[in-house]
């Protein structure tokens, strides 16, 4: 062997296997990369993110949509808020009129100075707070605004309380915290009323998508200004969703902690109650009463009066956080039990009290509606007036007026349900000196 050669030959080898190794690596990346943007180009042309967002759109979800489609909201860059209302903005959604405000408010302009004589009463919170399918007077901001003018009427003063509507669909306690910081107390408001759900127990939220006109998920463990850059890319967007739908064939996935957006989750709880607590420093730094409404998911009463209701730690959880900051407020679980006057009596005894109050007629959705529409038409047409009947036999009633009631309508509640919960709730703000 001539001497060096087997160094060589070896030194050969070794760049002769790294060619290939580059040439292998190359080839796998440009696979890879030919693979990516065949999926992407496929994704476009098949329009899969359109088909799948108007296969989304049910009976339940469809005035989201539409709500949406309309511009109702716009981004913002905040990365905990993402969108807001659209100044400006105005639709007509099944005969109901939803306008948006300059100032980011539901409901009709006014000034940020507050004129002599005006008393504010300010209302946060998600959907219900915005009131989803209420005009804006029949909101339960609305309805506490139209008390207070008819309480300074009745002792006879001149003060006018104006509504002021800063709900938005969607929104968790974390994104209601910088709608209040960014837009609420500079609106100077004489008393703040957070209407908290159960589902605000959130800490990351929905993202508006501008081109599809909704409120979209995207769970993945990434910053959100790189989820938003990426959600331009299609196959992004799918994978997004398939990691989102592999936590929704969880039975109850609001209820199991592994899931990112459950209400049980403890960093979704921990978020929550940091953001309530930061509402209610900057309330109290700004001098401005805060009242809080516990609200449960709503839910069917026959659900809610089961002692074993996977809701009730949840609600337990709210008002020991309401103790704790020592908010003036209310829950509303006696009222979801049935209790017209909101005491909740149910373990009182054994069995529990009756039920006085049907809550179900609250719910807005059009096929609960149109059940007890129907039930009241036949009762009147026996002669039975409906307010008389047994609750028994109402409930029997509308279970058999041939309507078909989905098992999960959309719970969102009517004019009548915000003006009960303004009811329980105005004798108590009352109480606490914020309202005549």
């Amino acid at each position: 062997m001539v001497p060096g050669l087997s160094e060589a030959l070896q030194a050969i080898d070794q760049r002769s296997r790294a060619a290939r190794l580059k040439k292998g690596l190359l080839a796998s990346i440009f696979t890879i990369a030919l693979c990516t943007l065949g999926a992407e180009v496929f994704l476009r042309i098949t329009k899969d993110r359109e088909r799948t967002f108007q296969a989304g759109v049910n009976h339940t979800l469809r005035p989201w949509a539409e709500l949406g489609e309309a511009k109702i909201f716009e981004e913002v860059s905040d990365p905990v808020r993402r969108y807001a209302m659209r100044k400006g903005a105005a639709c007509t959604v099944d005969g109901l009129s939803f306008r948006v405000s300059q100032l980011r408010t539901r409901g009709e302009d006014f000034p940020v100075e507050k004129p002599s004589g005006e008393k504010r009463i300010l209302a946060l919170g998600d959907s219900f707070c915005f009131g989803m399918w209420s005009s804006e007077e029949e909101t339960l901001v609305g309805h506490l605004a139209r008390m207070a003018n008819e309480g300074e009427r009745a002792r006879g003063a001149n003060t006018r309380w104006r509504a002021i509507n800063l709900g938005v669909p969607g929104y968790h306690s974390g994104q209601q915290l910088k709608a209040l910081e960014q837009d609420g107390l500079a609106l100077d408001p004489d008393v703040v009323v957070l209407y908290y759900n159960t589902n605000d127990i959130d800490r990351e939220g929905f993202f508006y998508e501008p081109e599809l006109g909704g409120l979209r998920n995207d769970h993945l463990p990434l910053p959100v200004g790189l989820r938003r850059l990426l959600w331009h890319s299609h196959l992004y967007g799918l994978i997004a969703r398939l990691h989102d739908r592999s936590f929704r064939k969880i039975p109850e996935a609001h209820l199991d902690p592994r899931v990112p957006w459950a209400n049980t989750n403890e960093k979704n709880q921990r978020a929550t109650r940091a953001a309530i607590e930061r509402i209610a420093e900057l309330c109290r730094a700004a001098d401005i009463p805060l009242f809080f409404v516990n609200q449960p998911l709503w839910t069917w009463s026959g659900t809610s009066r089961n002692p074993d209701w996977k809701v009730l730690p949840l609600v337990d959880w709210a008002e020991d956080l309401r103790a704790e900051l020592d908010l003036p407020g209310i829950s509303l679980l006696g009222l979801l039990r049935g209790y017209g006057d909101g005491v909740d009596r149910f373990a009182e005894s054994d069995p529990p009290p009756p039920a006085d109050t049907i809550v179900d007629a609250y719910i807005a959705d059009e096929r609960v509606t149109a059940a007890f529409r129907i039930a009241r038409e036949q009762a009147a047409e026996q002669g039975k007036p409906w307010d008389q009947l047994p609750i028994a036999e109402r409930l029997a009633r509308v279970a058999s007026s041939g309507v078909d009631v989905p098992e999960i309508p959309d719970f969102h509640l009517t004019g009548a349900g915000y003006g009960h919960i303004a009811r329980l709730c105005y004798p108590e703000m009352k109480k606490a000196g914020m309202v005549p």
